[in-house]
């Protein structure tokens, strides 16, 4: 395992480690409305968190679902901040995907577990191009995204192509997911 891999890996898993104990330990900490109001509170350095963690997100295998109801509940007043962030997230996590993939040592991983899905994934991006289906797939909340992603990669996909077909099928999700939080936290919590 290059040293690069096994750094990152240690990362990660340290920090799952200690958030766990956090929470073992001091639960009343990591309470919602604790949480939320330190947010709250702290001002621009949580938007720009906000932000990256968004574009990470694929590393740290938060959904991305529950980044955009996070945010839409921490920043109520900011929709078109937590809409474009998580879009823009999105995007980026899915070029970080078709980029590093490899490098993570996650193709390995994907060849072996999902063998027959990237090879009819592949096969159809070989006939259509693969933007439609890398939008459809993208918009299809059921499907890890991550797979096409990867398959795009391999297949070395046109990236402006790619960054297009995975916004495109991530808007409406996107939108969809900053409304119905929006509108269920208003009839809940009406000012």
């Amino acid at each position: 395992m290059p040293r690069i891999r096994l750094i990152a890996l240690v990362v990660w898993a340290a920090s799952v480690v200690a958030l766990s104990v956090l929470y073992v330990l001091r639960p009343e900490l990591l309470e919602p409305e604790r949480v939320a109001g330190a947010l709250r509170g702290s001002g621009q350095p949580v938007l720009l968190g906000y932000v990256v963690l968004n574009v990470v997100r694929a590393f740290t295998l938060v959904p991305a679902t529950v980044l955009v109801v996070a945010g839409t509940l921490l920043f109520p007043d900011r929709p078109w901040f937590v809409a474009g962030s998580a879009l823009g997230g999105a995007v980026a996590s899915a070029l970080l995907i078709y980029y590093f993939f490899d490098f993570l040592g996650l193709g390995d991983l994907f060849e072996r577990r999902h063998a027959a899905r990237v090879r009819r994934l592949e096969a159809q991006m070989a006939r259509q191009g693969g933007f439609w289906l890398v939008a459809g797939w993208s918009m299809f909340p059921l499907t890890p995204t991550d797979v096409i992603c990867y398959v795009a990669g391999t297949l070395r996909m046109p990236v402006a192509r790619f960054a297009a077909a995975v916004a495109l099928g991530k808007l409406p999700l996107v939108a969809f997911y900053v409304w119905a939080t929006g509108t269920v936290v208003e009839r809940l919590f009406p000012l």
